[in-house]
C-alpha cells in the first residue's frame, strides 16, 4: 500500500488518558500543533481514494501506528474539519516564463476553495524569495499580487520554502499548509537541501507540492521531482507531477478540496525518547474489504525537544 504522509505532530498535557478511550479533542484554535508539553504526541492524517477524494468515515480500528518501528497503541481519535492558514509558493524563475498565465489559473483555483476563515499568503521565488503578500483573509489581494509578478532569473527553492516556514510563526489557526508551484529544482539557494529538511524537522508546516515537468534543461530540473517529492513526504503532503500544463489548474483544484478535513490520532510513545533524537512515524491504514484502494498521507517523524 502506498503510504505517504499528511501530519502533525504535538505533545499535550493531557494526563490520565488510558490506552483504552477514544475521544474527541479540544484543541485552542489559535495554537500550534507542533507543540511539547508532556508526553501525548497527535498525528493528523488525511486519508483519500483513488481520485483524489477525502475519505471521513473511518474509526481508530481501521489505522495502525508504530514510533520507530514500535507498535503503540491510540488512545485518542478524532475528525475533524478545521480552518488553515495557507501559504502559496509560486516558482517565477525563468523558465516559468511560457507557463505563468497557467499558474495564475491554478491558483486562481486554489483560492476558490478558501473559506471564510482561512488566511493566506504569497511568496514568489527567482534569483531570491519574496514576501509579496502577508496573511491576509482578502483572497483579492494574493490575485492582484501574483498578476503583476514577472518570470526571470535562476531558481532559490530552497530559500523560498525556508521564508514561508518563516512566515508561518505568525499563523492564527492551528493547521498550516504549504501550497508550492514549481518547474524544477534548486539552482541558486543559500540554504541546502540539508538545512532544509533540519529546518522542517522542527516546523509544523505541511507541504504540498505540484511539480510542473514538462521537460528538463538542467541537472536541478531533473532533480526536481525528487526534491518536490521529499519535501511533501517529510512533512505529511502530496506531490503531483504535471506533464501536461493545461490539468494544472483541475490538479490544482482538487488537491485543494482536501486541505480542511483530517483525522487525528494520539499516543503515549513507548518507549520515551531521548531529547534531540529524531522519531520516525509510520501510519498505515488497514485496507477495508468493501472500498478500493485507500491513500493515507501522515508525516514521517518529529524530532524530540
Amino acid at each position: 500500500m502506498k503510504t505517504t504522509c499528511f501530519l502533525a505532530i504535538l505533545f499535550s498535557a493531557m494526563n490520565g488518558l488510558s490506552q483504552e478511550s477514544v475521544s474527541r479533542l479540544a484543541l485552542p484554535e489559535n495554537k500550534s500543533i507542533l507543540r511539547v508539553d508532556t508526553n501525548l504526541v497527535l498525528v493528523p492524517v488525511t486519508v483519500t481514494d483513488s481520485r483524489g477524494g477525502v475519505v471521513t468515515n473511518l474509526n481508530s480500528s481501521d489505522f495502525t501506528l508504530a514510533e520507530d518501528k514500535v507498535h503503540q497503541d491510540i488512545i485518542s481519535f478524532s475528525y475533524e474539519t478545521a480552518p488553515i492558514s495557507l501559504g502559496i509558493l509560486v516558482d517565477l524563475s525563468g523558465s516559468m516564463r511560457y507557463k505563468i498565465e497557467k499558474v495564475r489559473i491554478a491558483v486562481e483555483a486554489l483560492l476558490k476553495n478558501i473559506e471564510p476563515e482561512d488566511e493566506e499568503f504569497l511568496v514568489t521565488f527567482s534569483d531570491r524569495p519574496e514576501l509579496r503578500w502577508p496573511f491576509t483573509s482578502d483572497i483579492s489581494s494574493i490575485w492582484a499580487a501574483l498578476s503583476f509578478a514577472e518570470p526571470h532569473g535562476r531558481t532559490a527553492l530552497f530559500d523560498a520554502v525556508a521564508l514561508a516556514a518563516q512566515q508561518m510563526r505568525g499563523a492564527h489557526n492551528r493547521r498550516r499548509v504549504l501550497f508550492l508551484i514549481s518547474d524544477g529544482g534548486d539552482n541558486y539557494s543559500r540554504l541546502t537541501k540539508r538545512g532544509l529538511r533540519s529546518l522542517l524537522d522542527e516546523e509544523d508546516v505541511q507541504i504540498h507540492a505540484i511539480g510542473i515537468h514538462d521537460h528538463a534543461v538542467s541537472r536541478e530540473e531533473v532533480g526536481g521531482p525528487s526534491v518536490l517529492e521529499d519535501l511533501a513526504k517529510m512533512t505529511g503532503g502530496r506531490h503531483h507531477m504535471v506533464e501536461n500544463i493545461g490539468e494544472l489548474p483541475a490538479l490544482t483544484a482538487q488537491m485543494s478540496l482536501a486541505l480542511h478535513d483530517r483525522y487525528l490520532l494520539g499516543y503515549k510513545p513507548t518507549p520515551p525518547g531521548v531529547s534531540g533524537a529524531f522519531r520516525r512515524i509510520d501510519v498505515k491504514l488497514i485496507q477495508p474489504k468493501s472500498t478500493g484502494r485507500l491513500y493515507v498521507y501522515a508525516r514521517h517523524g518529529y524530532r524530540m525537544p
